[in-house]
């Protein structure tokens, strides 16, 4: 079963979207900040398929984690899709610098793009 890592910092979004990627068959788990999903990523756990990720989060934002991913070998690689509420051209040129695969502004995407978007990046099993 694929797995997708969710990066929010509201229980409620992170829930939500985690119940909807676990109906859609994904081995779904939850980190509530960056340093929180970094330390997922580092404990020798399965690596996860796909990362959802926050910006905008207490102690490690997402720019950070996703910078701090990059820079790792193993994770340069691993798909992100960044769910923020920040729409700035200069924060999505540099999210796109560094790799991410899509830019969705929370309040301009439905259930069904975002269940697409993860589709189009990792394969249910």
């Amino acid at each position: 079963m694929s797995t997708v890592l969710v990066v929010e910092d509201s229980p409620v979004a992170r829930e939500v979207v985690m119940k909807i990627l676990q109906r859609e068959g994904y081995d779904v788990v939850g980190a509530c900040n960056g340093v929180e999903a970094m330390d997922f990523l580092h404990s020798g756990s399965n690596t996860p398929d796909l990362v959802l990720l926050d910006v905008m989060m207490p102690e490690k934002d997402g720019m950070t984690m996703l910078q701090e991913l990059r820079q790792e070998p193993q994770y340069k690689e691993l798909p992100v899709i960044l769910l923020t509420a920040l729409s700035d051209d200069v924060r999505m040129k540099r999210a796109r610098e560094l790799g991410v695969r899509e830019y969705l502004v929370k309040t301009r995407f439905s259930y069904d793009e975002l269940i697409d978007q993860v589709g189009k990046h990792v394969v249910r099993h």
